[in-house]
């Protein structure tokens, strides 16, 4: 509660294509576990609207804002197939943001994590692309559980590949990653 992030600017990574209260979104997240607990709200908090009715001005939005501001910190999580953001394996890593199809995987881990059905579950997700992640000055990776130890494994350990989106990461001069033991269960090296 004593977290003061007044000063600050927040942009989220990426939003589900969905109503803007569903369960899932991660409009939902923010509010359920930041903003809806602190006293201090940052100064300004840039939110992608996943019930646009036009897709393309929406990104062009966001990006005019991300050009205006620049970045100190990119917080992010790690898919089980190695995505990061919305940007599945296959995305190049010279993507900008867009509007992202997801792998049946990311479907059937967000169905689970949410509790709701095939039908209810989104199938698109607007993301920030690996230009604008990489763009921030400092990147921090934040990774738990066994079944992130295949993903993990293959960043730390294989090529730098975009079938293992992650690996763009290695590019970065500035990332800092935070993995606990079960994550990291599969590391030789």
């Amino acid at each position: 509660n004593g977290l003061d992030i007044s000063n600050a600017t927040i942009f989220n990574l990426d939003e589900y294509v969905g109503p803007k209260n569903a369960v899932y979104t991660v409009r939902t997240y923010m509010y359920e576990n930041l903003f809806n607990l602190i006293q201090n709200q940052p100064k300004q908090a840039y939110l992608i609207d996943g019930e646009t009715e036009n897709p393309d001005q929406e990104i062009e939005r966001y990006k005019e804002l991300l050009s205006q501001n620049k970045r100190d910190i990119q917080i992010l999580g790690l898919g089980t197939n190695g995505h990061i953001g919305a940007n599945e394996p296959g995305t190049p890593f010279d993507s900008t943001m867009f509007l992202a199809e997801h792998e049946e995987s990311t479907v059937q881990s967000t169905m689970k994590e949410y509790g709701i059905t095939r039908e209810e579950a989104p199938t698109e997700m607007f993301t920030l692309g690996f230009s604008e992640i990489l763009d921030a000055e400092k990147v921090l990776l934040l990774v738990s559980g066994a079944h992130k130890a295949e993903a993990v494994k293959a960043f730390l350990e294989g090529e730098i590949t975009p079938d293992c989106p992650v690996t763009a990461l290695r590019n970065h001069d500035n990332v800092i990653v935070i993995i606990d033991e079960a994550a990291a269960s599969l590391l030789e090296k």
